[in-house]
């Protein structure tokens, strides 16, 4: 990744740039809005806490981004504070590959998400995600 000039805002700008660049793809964007060296993260259920950007990007790539295409995220609810954002987000997205265990089956899913993020330097550099993966195993079983 290339690095970049630091995104100047509040958390919450911060964050909603961190998602453009996942959900559109451009990651050699996400130096940005986060620290690479420093980034820490937990998607609950999937990956356990990993250190490093490109570790949690290598996950959401082959974790996530190869399963559920198609994403969009409407924000819910946001508590933000000077250097920390916890938001809710409802979550949308086509299930193109296996996740979960469970083969492709095409179908547009929705669920809730909870991301927390500490912000140092305008970077991200902490993340704790809590996601309804019980919900999604049940929209793709049913």
């Amino acid at each position: 990744m290339r690095e970049a000039s630091v995104v100047v805002g509040t958390p919450l700008e911060i964050y909603r740039r961190f998602q453009q660049c996942l959900i559109q793809g451009t990651f050699e964007r996400l130096p940005e809005v986060v620290d690479i060296e420093g980034y820490t993260e937990n998607c609950v259920g999937l990956t356990g806490w990993t250190t490093g950007l490109n570790v949690a990007l290598n996950n959401f790539r082959n974790i996530v981004a190869s399963a559920l295409t198609d994403m969009r995220s409407t924000e819910e609810d946001v508590i933000e504070g000077t250097d920390t954002l916890v938001i809710r987000s409802r979550m949308e997205a086509t299930h193109s590959g296996p996740f979960l265990g469970i083969a492709p089956t095409g179908r547009r899913i929705v669920y809730d998400a909870v991301d927390m993020i500490r912000v140092r330097n305008a970077r991200i550099v902490w993340r704790f995600l809590l996601c309804d993966w019980y919900g999604v195993q049940q929209q793709l079983r049913s």
